[in-house]
């Protein structure tokens, strides 16, 4: 009965219509929801008995069958918005009854013009499913994506809020990522079942005490060193941001400056609006655009704050473009100092995203060898890699 349930493709009005909600399943999967192959299935049973007639109806059915958390709403519709409905202005209802229509002519169904923008999906048989999990999804422009790719030092202050927007989505998903082994607590909402059993034995199997667990949160800590020189002006304001969505997760994340001498931030971003936060720094950091000192600020960092921070529990993450006209042995001695003492170092340099860059200058080539993950902070997307990086290693 099972297989029977699933099997579907055949029922399917077009196999280039299954092709597309399995890509768009694969979308919402990229962005934290939970898809799983059977809920794909069963959307694509569901789409065979309502059609594709009602946009009400087709948004419904995939709702239903690919949201399992109400806080998944504003992605979901987001992504349905930009996966379904065209920049031509047509809508999903359109765009699902075109992928619907059987083909044309001997040479196959007509291919999308430019102005449509979404569906470039086409003859994908049943078989080949589990390759569209793997593929990239149909969706060839949106402006969310191209504010993504857009270099920070060209963004615009006005663009500030929809940043914000796309940033507190791409750190949501770390969110979830809390332990899966439990712990006895008093006050949990999951029943610990075996003590449960065993410990109401006493009572002759009436239910008098109620043991219960909650998830065992295994957060590695944060640590955030930030370039604020001269150099590094059109990012940091993007990277504070990222950081300050961080702070919501539930463990210690805490946020250092640096130029020529260190100052920590954590409880300014903490405690005030990230306006006023940046306004706060601005006057705490005197350092602010100026040259800098890597290896110094390192030190300083290290002989300070390392006995309470650098565990082998402790990601750091150091935001820079490398640009050091401080001591370079410094510089090395405190990399190493670091890499010995915490679990993992992430490199994060606005400068990677550009084709030709190469990391050339001194202070990026002596800190190299001690960094386990060198990724770009230019963009949107450079921050998504970022927080890819991050979800694994939590």
């Amino acid at each position: 009965m099972k297989a029977n349930r699933y099997n579907t493709a055949s029922s399917m009005p077009r196999d280039s219509l299954a092709a597309a909600v399995i890509s768009f399943g694969r979308l919402l999967k990229e962005h934290g929801l939970t898809i799983s192959l059977p809920a794909v299935m069963d959307a694509l049973a569901g789409l065979s008995e309502t059609g594709v007639s009602n946009v009400n109806d087709f948004k419904t059915v995939l709702r239903c069958n690919f949201m399992t958390r109400v806080e998944d709403g504003p992605i979901f519709e987001r992504l349905f918005a930009e996966f379904w409905v065209q920049a031509g202005g047509r809508s999903a209802q359109e765009q699902a009854e075109a992928s619907a229509r059987p083909s044309e002519g001997p040479g196959g169904p007509e291919p999308f013009s430019e102005a449509d923008m979404i569906l470039a999906a086409a003859g994908i048989v049943p078989s080949q499913e589990e390759a569209a999990w793997t593929a990239r999804p149909y969706v060839i422009y949106s402006p969310h994506e191209a504010l993504k790719e857009r270099d920070f030092k060209e963004m615009p202050s006005g663009d500030d809020a929809r940043i914000e927007l796309l940033i507190r989505e791409i750190v949501r998903p770390l969110f979830k990522r809390v332990g899966v082994r439990k712990r006895p607590f008093w006050r949990g909402v999951t029943l610990d079942f075996r003590k449960l059993f065993r410990r109401n034995v006493l009572y002759g199997g009436d239910v008098v005490e109620i043991p219960r667990l909650r998830p065992k949160r295994r957060l590695k800590k944060l640590v955030f060193l930030c370039d604020v020189s001269g150099s590094m002006n059109p990012y940091t304001r993007f990277m504070l941001r990222f950081i300050r969505e961080l702070q919501e997760l539930p463990t210690k994340v805490e946020t250092f400056v640096f130029a020529t001498r260190l100052t920590r931030i954590t409880s300014i971003l903490r405690r005030l609006p990230f306006p006023r936060a940046m306004e706060e720094i601005g006057h705490t950091a005197r350092d602010w655009s100026g040259g800098t000192r890597i290896g110094g600020c390192l030190g300083a960092f290290t002989s300070s704050f390392g006995e309470s921070l650098l565990r082998p529990s402790t990601v750091v993450l150091i935001h820079s473009d490398g640009w050091d006209r401080g001591e370079i042995r410094a510089l090395e001695r405190e990399m190493a100092r670091i890499q010995r003492r915490t679990y993992r170092i992430i490199w994060i340099n606005p400068l990677l995203g550009g084709a030709s860059y190469e990391p050339t200058c001194r202070g990026m080539r002596t800190a190299l060898p001690y960094v386990d993950a060198f990724l770009p902070g230019h963009n949107v997307l450079g921050l998504e890699r970022v927080a890819g990086a991050l979800r694994t290693l939590l």
